[in-house]
């Protein structure tokens, strides 16, 4: 807590004397130390998280944030004006990413920037506003640690049990090689465990199983002896989905997960698999399956994700009102701006469209989480998709002065089915994605129909592409790539963009793909169902 407290004042005290000397004339040998030491902190963020130093890192990142806030207007406007509540956005989020006190560390952070511009320009700091930021911190502590309480409950014994999974997952396998002499002693290490434990054979028929995993899984212990795969994963109540999640991981397959969570009928399980091969040769004799049961887990897991829908949905209120005040002060409706009034009002708009846009992602995170988001099909043309794509990145295209290259196949219906609102978010995103990391030459998107049951979505760009080496992880929520383009966060966002895509192409029954060369550019494939209306 000391630390955090540490690193904000040192962060945010040279921000308030910035940002109290942002009326006066700055030297552009000032302005480039400045970006250097924006740099240096953004490199710096993403070391500590490499090095695993998470809540360093956090509070660094939010810092910044708060620095984004402290450029974003005058020091008369972030002290007593429109711009005074922005301050609330890192409080609420401290409490989230960070522990739930934290909360009032950069509730304090805040005041003291305030407190600092509101003496700079010889006014009395608004009281009523820092309270409200002691209110807003008190809230979201009050709200986030009792979750946070339980979470650290359940990390605590999840990690015990995992721990414990491994060793006797491991002495598992040892066990089975010798299993004519020590038969009785694996039926005891078996009994004694509290996760489910079934052993498949090389052709994938139970050998072995203990009372745990036929509790779990709603078998008798004589129903699991001898049953296949296929019937152990078909016979109870699984969604396909589930079915084939373990399949693919018992089966070693290409598309199977690490430890994937499955549900299975009332009850949400973990899976794992080890090998289980002979002692001597070597050879593989099997598997062994271990299953969790983390339903009070994915519960309280599911209650934060509605909290932090319910506040991102919060905070969008606030935010709209400032993007809407800074708008009409653009357009001069109470009166003309000078050339300096024009530029602290787009910086405005600039700066909160960023974070409407971060909370948007943080909401559809939330919904695609808690099960909230459904797919609604209904009929849709092609050529719809492309205009109204058109329509959202035209400006921010030319703005760059690249070209946006769009194209839909002969061989595409003129509609189909399909829920537009989903396929319209995987198209901006994508290509949003794609405008973020080109810097010139071009974006091609294409509608193409695969073959009489399939159609694919393809975004290619001419940008820095990704390393091969974080290809695997590229669609990982709050990750970007491990190269500077991406490390320093200069284009904005965090990091939810992509997961956003996966998470709604798999709602759909879809999947993605992408190929890269770094360097060159990326391209983004969505493969989908293709489903015709009548007459199509």
């Amino acid at each position: 807590m000391i630390l955090g407290l540490t690193i904000l004042l040192l962060i945010q005290i040279p921000i308030s004397i910035f940002s109290i000397n942002s009326l006066a004339e700055l030297t552009s040998d000032f302005i480039t130390i400045g970006s250097i030491l924006m740099l240096i902190s953004m490199i710096g963020v993403y070391r500590l998280n490499q090095q695993r130093q998470g809540s360093l890192s956090a509070y660094i990142f939010l810092g910044i944030i708060m620095l984004i806030i402290s450029f974003g207007d005058t020091p008369e406007e972030l002290s007593g004006g429109r711009s005074l509540y922005v301050f609330i956005v890192p409080i609420v989020m401290a409490s989230l990413i960070l522990r739930a006190e934290a909360a009032f560390l950069f509730a304090i952070a805040g005041s003291v920037i305030v407190t600092i511009l509101a003496f700079s320009i010889n006014q009395f700091p608004n009281t009523p506003a820092i309270l409200s930021y002691f209110l807003v911190a008190l809230i979201s502590w009050m709200a986030s640690s009792g979750l946070e309480a339980a979470l650290k409950d359940l990390r605590v014994i999840n990690a015990d049990l995992d721990q414990i999974v491994i060793e006797r997952t491991n002495e598992l396998a040892d066990a089975l090689a010798r299993e004519r002499i020590e038969s009785g002693r694996n039926q005891a290490i078996l009994n004694s465990i509290a996760d489910g434990v079934i052993v498949f054979d090389r052709e994938y028929n139970a050998t072995l199983a203990n009372p745990a995993v036929g509790q779990l899984t709603e078998f008798s212990i004589e129903e699991l002896q001898g049953i296949s795969l296929n019937d152990f994963v078909s016979k109870k109540d699984i969604p396909q989905i589930s079915q084939q999640s373990i399949k693919n991981l018992i089966q070693k397959s290409e598309y199977s997960e690490i430890n994937p969570r499955v549900e299975w009928g009332n009850k949400v399980l973990s899976a794992s698999v080890a090998d289980v091969r002979d002692l001597e040769t070597q050879e593989m004799l099997g598997s062994v399956a271990v299953f969790r049961d983390i339903t009070q887990e994915t519960q309280i897991e599911k209650m934060k994700d509605n909290f932090v829908a319910v506040v991102s949905h919060e905070l969008r209120t606030p935010l709209n009102a400032i993007m809407g005040h800074a708008e009409i002060l653009k357009e001069e409706v109470h009166g003309p701006l000078n050339e300096k009034q024009i530029s602290v009002t787009e910086r405005v708009i600039v700066n909160v469209s960023r974070l409407l846009n971060m909370v948007g992602d943080l909401l559809n995170e939330a919904q695609i989480r808690a099960g909230k988001l459904t797919v609604k099909p209904e009929a849709i043309t092609p050529s719809s998709l492309i205009e109204n794509l058109r329509h959202a990145m035209d400006k921010a295209v030319t703005d760059k002065k690249l070209e946006l290259i769009t194209h839909i196949g002969e061989s595409m219906p003129s509609e189909l089915i399909g829920d537009s609102q989903r396929l319209q978010q995987v198209l901006i995103n994508l290509t949003n994605n794609a405008l973020k990391f080109t810097k010139q030459g071009s974006i091609t998107v294409s509608l193409e129909r695969v073959d009489a049951e399939r159609w694919k979505i393809e975004v290619a760009d001419t940008g820095i592409g990704i390393p091969e080496s974080e290809i695997p992880f590229i669609f990982d929520a709050f990750r970007q790539a491990n190269n500077l383009e991406f490390t320093t966060r200069q284009h904005g966002g965090i990091g939810l963009g992509l997961s956003i895509v996966k998470q709604l192409v798999e709602l759909m029954n879809g999947e993605i793909q992408v190929t890269s060369k770094f360097g060159i550019g990326s391209t983004f494939t969505v493969i989908l169902p293709l489903t015709l209306t009548v007459g199509a």
